[in-house]
């Protein structure tokens, strides 16, 4: 009796030593992966009244495994095209390479995606530069998506741009070729007239042209040196900030070979014999590049005293 159960118990530790033995290691949990996956539409510029506009459709999808913030840089094709009012791009925080804005982009509404989820933005862009009757292409645009849980990039797109011609052909396109140094001019200053709203003000009127298409964010206008007593306050029409001696160009970015006139409100000298003294305006471009290409013509002298005609 007390054999045959030590017999049996032999047995049944033997029977789950083997079955123990044969077993394999317990399964790991699958380890979270980060991931994302771009998708961009054609960029193609049509010709409008005021130069090219185009815009391309941005998808992101959320390829990893758990709920991840997703953001994206952007490089744009065209240098200056890319229009940052209505983005989630940050003007700021950005750098330049090869003259092209690099932009660091963040989700709409800084939203996080589950896995499998996907957001789309459009991204608007405008080229300031006279239409054309054949159709033309540059390249050089990428976007980047990055995830906050790793450093490197998860998925990387490049981009170019195709020009629409104005009989609306994109076939057989030429290499866009744009201007690298600016073009900015004075083209007349002056008479000097007293404020006709009657604010006791002067009044100096300015016209500049713009003469080539290279890339810029705005135009500012310096006069120097002002008498004792005289400041810009405003400009007509008022678009933008004013500083003392020192003004933004209404109307911002300039179309290649437009022409602009505008006014500045300078108070009077404190001594009105100074009103005679020279004062030289000088036309600035905002932008990376290197000097304007004709400096020349950035620089106009003339006084504060009123036209005999006022």
């Amino acid at each position: 009796m007390f054999r045959k159960t030590g017999t049996l118990l032999t047995a049944v530790l033997l029977g789950l030593t083997a079955t123990v033995a044969t077993a394999g290691p317990v399964a790991a949990a699958p380890a979270d992966t980060v991931g994302g996956e771009l998708s961009l539409t054609r960029l193609i510029f049509n010709p409008t009244e005021r130069g090219y506009q185009g815009s391309v459709e941005l998808t992101v999808t959320n390829t990893g495994s758990e709920t991840d913030y997703l953001y994206y840089k952007m490089r744009e094709p065209v240098p200056g095209a890319f229009e940052f009012r209505g983005s989630d791009c940050d003007s700021v925080d950005m750098r330049v390479e090869q003259n092209r804005r690099v932009a660091n982009c963040s989700s709409p509404d800084w939203m996080t995606l589950d896995p499998g989820e996907s957001f789309r933005v459009t991204l608007d862009f405008q080229v300031l530069t006279n239409p054309r009757n054949y159709p033309m292409s540059m390249g050089g645009g990428w976007v980047e998506l990055y995830s906050v849980e790793q450093d490197e990039p998860v998925a990387i797109k490049s981009f170019g741009a195709l020009f629409r011609s104005t009989t609306g052909s994109l076939i057989r396109p030429r290499p866009y070729v744009q201007d690298t140094q600016p073009d900015a001019a004075i083209e007349s200053v002056g008479p000097v007239t007293l404020d006709p709203e009657g604010s006791g003000m002067l009044l100096l009127p300015v016209t500049i042209s713009y003469r080539g298409d290279a890339p810029h964010y705005s135009l500012d206008i310096k006069a120097s040196p002002l008498p004792a007593g005289s400041l810009i306050h405003y400009t007509v029409p008022a678009d933008g900030p004013v500083g003392s001696n020192q003004a933004l160009v209404p109307g911002v970015q300039m179309m290649a070979g437009e022409v602009r006139s505008f006014g500045l409100l300078i108070s009077p000298p404190t001594d009105p014999s100074d009103a005679q003294d020279v004062i030289t305006l000088e036309l600035l471009t905002n932008w990376y590049g290197g000097p304007d290409a004709n400096p020349s013509d950035n620089t106009a002298q003339t006084t504060l005293a009123v036209s005999a005609n006022s």
